[in-house]
């Protein structure tokens, strides 16, 4: 079997409401916050997708951005570099990943750009 982490833990008030099948004849009470399933599976839904590409964008995104801008060695292809400029920082790795990343999206599309990221993974 898979590994999978602990689930937080939650008060039995919440408990009690998570997995109880919605009833939408039964009452809200105004003092529980957890008495909304409707508005609890909402919210849920929406903070779950923030959270996972919050925990993306800071456990790989950057990482992604880097490891590829130098795999191609574009910081040697740029013309213009500032005197003393640090052409091989994670800042400018981005910065060009990001740049050409546009330039990809506006040539050929965000399906594209997508399926090309989507390689990188």
């Amino acid at each position: 079997m898979a590994h999978f982490p602990n689930a937080p833990q939650l008060p039995p008030t919440a408990l009690r409401e998570v997995f109880t099948y919605p009833d939408p004849t039964r009452a809200l009470d105004e003092r529980n916050p957890y008495s909304d399933a409707g508005r609890l599976e909402l919210q849920g839904e929406k903070m779950a997708e923030a959270a996972y590409l919050d925990s993306m964008f800071n456990n790989g995104f950057n990482d992604l951005l880097e490891r590829a801008a130098r795999a191609y060695r574009w910081s040697q292809r740029v013309q213009g570099y500032p005197p003393n400029f640090d052409r091989d920082s994670p800042e400018e790795a981005r910065r060009l990943f990001c740049v050409y990343a546009g330039a990809v999206k506006v040539e050929h599309g965000y399906e594209a750009l997508k399926r090309w990221m989507a390689e990188w993974q």
